[in-house]
């Protein structure tokens, strides 16, 4: 199985002192043997996003581990 990460560039995000962050937003991820088969999974696992008014979603191939709880 491959992994992807879904994310979009609609939408608004705020640092921690609430100024605007130009950014991206990881609406998340999901697995399947193709790039299609993953994003079918994620909407059937990730229902809420049908509520929300995402249009442009794009999808990146993960591969390895990753790092979390970095700090800048």
């Amino acid at each position: 199985m491959k992994s992807f990460i879904f994310y979009t560039q609609e939408g608004y995000t705020y640092d921690n002192k609430y100024h605007d962050a130009n950014n991206m937003q990881l609406l998340g991820h999901d697995e399947g043997e193709s790039i299609i088969e993953a994003f079918e999974q994620f909407k059937e696992h990730q229902s809420y996003i049908y509520k929300q008014a995402f249009y442009n979603v794009m999808a990146l191939q993960t591969v390895g581990d990753a790092i979390l709880n970095l700090e800048l």
